[in-house]
């Protein structure tokens, strides 16, 4: 999903954040992503230099500094997510029926086993 873009794969963790939970503190993105606030700085400076985020000003406290992912990011995600799912429908189809079947029942206790994890 993440081949020919213009920013690393660690990068994108940070995009997937913005574009799922919305404009947020770069401490608030660091902590959650457990991302030294040192690392950040590149990360986000990246982002903004490349058109997947902005900097601003909390409204309500200036020395917080807030981050937004744009419309690129948004749209950029969009296309990726759209390429995958046509990526794995083209390697599904050569499989059977009963395959896709056992494929459909094996994902949901994996995923669920899977967010165990940390």
């Amino acid at each position: 999903m993440l081949k020919g873009l213009s920013v690393p794969p660690s990068h994108m963790k940070v995009i997937f954040y913005l574009t799922t939970n919305g404009p947020s503190p770069v401490s608030k993105i660091a902590n959650d992503l457990e991302i030294s606030k040192p690392n950040m700085t590149p990360i986000i400076d990246n982002l903004i230099s490349e058109g997947y985020a902005v900097r601003y000003d909390d409204p309500n406290d200036r020395r917080i500094i807030n981050i937004k992912a744009t419309e690129k990011a948004f749209n950029t995600l969009k296309q990726k997510k759209q390429e995958t799912v046509e990526l794995v429908s083209e390697k599904l189809s050569s499989l059977s029926d009963e395959d896709i079947e056992l494929l459909m029942d094996t994902i949901p206790p994996l995923i669920k086993i899977l967010g165990k994890i940390k």
